[in-house]
């Protein structure tokens, strides 16, 4: 799908500077297993305690021929209660009073801090804390995701 909407993009829009990045999860076996495939930035896995990354497996898209996704995606077994967490860029791409972006170090900070919340308060949790960093206005959009397995 990433590698269509590129190749869409970049043969039929063709505007210099256009890109775009995204987030594709399918998820099967009753939500225990998740197809990924990411296109920046990085999306978050709690399981257990433990955070771990999901890294992108492809560059921006749609601006250059040369940065065509791969092929593959990431499949992972999820657990029950293991959270996901989706994110656009502009949600780590904040900066506070001394020129320090949260970075995505920074919103793995307040996914852990929230992790044991309800996910309405974990979602919160985390818009308050990186609305806290950051000092002006929005650079970018923000949306965050927050996906549990269930049982």
């Amino acid at each position: 799908m990433l590698r269509r909407l590129h190749d869409f993009v970049h043969d039929h829009i063709g505007v210099d500077g256009f890109y775009f990045t995204m987030t594709a999860a399918r998820f099967s076996q009753h939500g225990h297993r998740v197809k990924f495939a990411a296109a920046q930035p990085p999306a978050i896995l709690g399981s257990k305690g433990v955070l771990r990354l999901l890294d992108s497996q492809n560059g921006i898209l749609g601006s250059l021929a040369e940065n065509a996704p791969a092929e593959s995606a990431d499949e992972i077994d999820l657990a029950t209660g293991d959270r996901l967490v989706l994110y656009t860029d502009g949600l780590v791409e904040v900066f506070n009073q001394n020129h320090e972006m949260l970075g995505v170090e920074g919103l793995k900070r307040l996914v852990r801090e929230s992790a044991t919340q309800s996910l309405p308060q974990m979602k919160q949790t985390i818009l308050e804390g990186v609305a806290c960093w950051r000092n002006g206005p929005l650079a970018d959009d923000i949306s965050v995701v927050i996906v549990e397995v269930r049982q």
